[in-house]
């Protein structure tokens, strides 16, 4: 490096182009799944003895979307909304109901709606 040398950088905005978008509507995932209620990864309490939060990620996200959580009976557990505008495509989810309460084990079904793209549907189980 030298007094005289000279950088420059050019850089251009982020944009979305809808027809991606709609062709990786198919690459959503839940993960971990199945998710592991034990997991040796979850974090304890801090202070006191029990479970940790628990929670698992909607990955690859089109940045608007609804992600509604069904049962196996149809049931809605819960309804998530994700909005972001920088390029976050996860949005995590604590495992509890729309009532707070913590949901039971076994195979749930969710439902993504992406206004203007499309949607997509996926399953993801939660063991003990």
């Amino acid at each position: 490096f030298a007094v005289d040398d000279v950088y420059s950088f050019t850089t251009i905005a982020s944009k979305i182009d809808s027809e991606i978008a709609k062709e990786q509507l198919g690459s959503i995932a839940v993960v971990p799944n199945p998710y592991n209620v034990a997991s040796s990864w979850e974090p304890r309490h801090q202070y006191q003895s029990g479970r940790g939060p628990r929670k698992i990620d909607f990955i690859n996200l089109p940045s608007t979307c609804t992600i509604k959580i069904f049962t196996l009976s149809g049931y809605l557990v819960n309804t998530l909304y994700h909005n972001e505008v920088f390029e976050n495509g996860a949005q995590s989810w604590n495992l509890l109901s729309s009532d707070n309460l913590e949901i039971s084990y076994g195979v749930y079904l969710y439902h993504v709606d992406a206004p203007g793209l499309g949607e997509h549907t996926g399953k993801f189980a939660v063991i003990k």
